[in-house]
């Protein structure tokens, strides 16, 4: 069975990533002749359009429960797990992501990426951080909302990684609001997907191939409470953040019956 959902599954994602990337950036060029906001344009419309039906060409449900995410601007954070993270977050809401600079780069993507807003930190530079806070700062007194994932990578799911206090100082800087998502990649019987992380030396293709041939999963969201300023330290609401995540998902492992995350808690 799970071969044959790849065969039907797999033509469908590849045909969503060529031809809504394609889309995508013809919708980003008429916003820029039209002067639209960047998130809140035809290309924020068809992204969201695009990443809905991507999930669903790849058989992922989508859920969001808890509280109501902030207005912009505000920053976000979330746990990381996979690249998917980032489809399932602007299937719900305009964010301007924080992703490495390789992502740029990327056949067609990079391309999306950079139209939509995408944020950029060049990794191994000594001054990356001080730049990418200086752009996020940039971006949250503009009025947008951006996200960034403090673990600074993806994890296995089956516990946090410690949160990275650094890029935080941008709320600082910018007093704006500070909310975290937990995200959650269920199976049907509501046990934790562990074909979901994107680790390692995992490849996107492979990676793909395996979430098709999977009966369906439940990508779940959940809206923390927003702290709201004046901040004063970031290691603080990284702390905040962390222990917000760290309780939601735990949640969700209780109520679906799943093993409890194992929480490191950090200095």
């Amino acid at each position: 069975m799970g071969a044959l959902r790849q065969l039907r599954r797999l033509p469908l994602a590849v045909f969503y990533l060529i031809v809504g990337g394609l889309v995508i950036n013809l919708a980003v060029l008429w916003d820029q002749i039209r002067g639209n906001p960047v998130q809140q344009g035809a290309a924020r419309a068809v992204q969201a359009l695009w990443c809905k039906g991507f999930c669903r060409a790849l058989g992922i449900r989508l859920r969001v429960e808890g509280g109501a995410i902030q207005p912009p601007p505000v920053l976000t954070i979330s746990n990381h797990v996979s690249w998917l993270d980032i489809v399932v977050v602007a299937a719900h809401w305009p964010v301007a992501f924080l992703s490495k600079s390789e992502v740029a780069r990327w056949p067609i993507i990079g391309r999306c990426a950079t139209g939509l807003g995408t944020l950029y930190i060049e990794r191994g530079r000594r001054d990356a951080a001080s730049r990418a806070v200086e752009s996020m700062v940039r971006r949250l007194d503009d009025g947008d909302r951006v996200l960034f994932f403090p673990e600074g990578t993806t994890g296995e799911g089956h516990e946090l990684l410690p949160f990275r206090p650094r890029l935080y100082q941008a709320a600082v800087d910018a007093q704006a609001p500070v909310q975290p998502l937990a995200l959650r990649y269920l199976n049907l019987d509501g046990s934790v997907c562990t074909e979901a992380p994107f680790v390692g030396d995992d490849g996107l293709v492979s990676h793909v191939a395996r979430m098709c041939a999977l009966p369906g999963v439940e990508a779940v969201v959940s809206v923390g409470e927003a702290i709201v300023p004046p901040h004063e330290r970031r290691s603080e609401l990284a702390l905040q953040t962390r222990e917000q995540i760290a309780e939601a998902l735990a949640g969700m492992d209780a109520v679906d019956g799943a093993p409890e995350l194992e929480v490191e808690r950090q200095p």
